[in-house]
């Protein structure tokens, strides 16, 4: 059962009730860079926006600031997981799910950058594998029938110009011999990249899965790419065209607003599946065969 917290969590801003036309968006890792403004913007246009942070109190602090800038917080509603717990995440999808109408956008936005000594979760997951990729395995699985409720869905993960750098050691997938921050980094994008490619394969086709590079960006991870970026601003509109444009690849792999080829791996049918199936199973979840 989900969490107290998590339910009140959501059941904060639920005195305005809309109409089940509006559409309804979750974005993790939302209370501060990209997540937040594509909070934001998608709360201006129109939308019910799930407010994703670690902890309810992240959330709260985040939909307050929000507030304070002009965010109409009837249209924002906060949740919470800790993705270094799965547990917490299983809870987050309990929340979620039971949402009337559905949901018509997930944004698989949050992420860290690994640190210098290899840690790990809970779970026994590598920190940065299991944060960036693992946990958002697990969370858009778990609300695949909430996302394919209404027609015309959309997954928008994010990914880094940086999975092409990455690699999977299929024997140590949590890098227990070999571990350094950059390289786990490049490895989770990796997967994500691979996550879109992969429910493109598997998943209802009224469901479209994206992800996009959002460039290099004034945020807590830019140090990974470099000493200088751009505003958040400017990477929240790449997430917000991966949004909005009408037939996008399935699957596909954007930088900015202009698809580009991902990692051969990610463009690599047999290892897709090979790192879909992998996940599923580490997951003990049902087998998904939708694949052709």
């Amino acid at each position: 059962m989900p969490s107290a917290s998590a339910d009140e969590s959501l059941a904060r801003s639920r005195g305005n009730v809309m109409p089940e036309t509006t559409r309804t968006a979750l974005v993790t890792g939302a209370t501060t860079g990209i997540g937040r403004e594509v909070a934001r913007r998608l709360a201006a246009d129109g939308w019910r926006v799930l407010l994703h942070g670690r902890t309810a109190a992240d959330a709260s602090d985040a939909l307050d600031g929000l507030a304070q800038d002009g965010t109409d917080p009837g249209r924002v509603e906060t949740v919470s997981a800790d993705f270094a717990d799965l547990a917490t995440v299983r809870d987050l999808a309990g929340v979620v799910s039971p949402i009337p109408g559905g949901l018509d956008l997930l944004v698989n936005n949050a992420a860290l950058v690994g640190v210098a000594r290899r840690a790990e979760t809970v779970d026994g997951n590598e920190m940065s594998w299991q944060v960036n990729y693992v946990a958002h395995y697990l969370l858009t699985r778990l609300l695949m029938p909430a996302l394919t409720r209404r027609p015309g869905a959309r997954v928008v993960n994010l990914s880094s110009s940086l999975h092409r750098m990455g690699n999977l050691d299929w024997a140590d997938l949590n890098r227990a011999a070999r571990y350094a921050a950059v390289p786990a980094y490049a490895q989770s994008k990796l997967g994500m990249t691979m996550l879109a490619t992969g429910l493109a394969r598997h998943a209802d086709a009224d469901l479209t899965a994206v992800s996009v590079h959002p460039g290099v960006v004034r945020t807590r991870l830019m140090s990974t790419y470099s000493r200088s970026g751009a505003p958040v601003a400017d990477g929240a509109e790449a997430v917000l065209h991966a949004v909005r444009m009408e037939n996008p690849v399935n699957g596909g792999y954007y930088e900015g607003s202009l698809p580009a080829a991902p990692a051969p791996l990610a463009a690599n049918p047999s290892a897709v599946q090979r790192l879909w199936r992998l996940t599923e199973r580490s997951l003990d979840l049902e087998v998904l065969d939708r694949a052709a």
